[in-house]
């Protein structure tokens, strides 16, 4: 049976919660790290990387 105190519906669908900051997150970005969940923010912290590209700008492409 599922550890159901390290689920939530709090995000509006059932997700993890992250084992370091405790936000609720979509199953679509959480991270496993040493068989837990984690936000990327908590993974950064923890692991120290960074992302492998940088973003660029789109030019013709409005986001607003």
């Amino acid at each position: 049976m599922p550890d159901h105190s390290k689920l939530s519906t709090a995000s509006g669908q059932l997700g993890p919660v992250c084992a370091i900051t405790g936000k609720a997150l979509k199953f679509s970005e959480a991270i496993v790290l040493d068989n837990e969940y984690v936000c990327w923010e908590a993974y950064v912290e923890k692991t120290g990387a960074s992302a492998s590209s940088e973003g660029k700008e789109v030019g013709g492409l409005e986001l607003d």
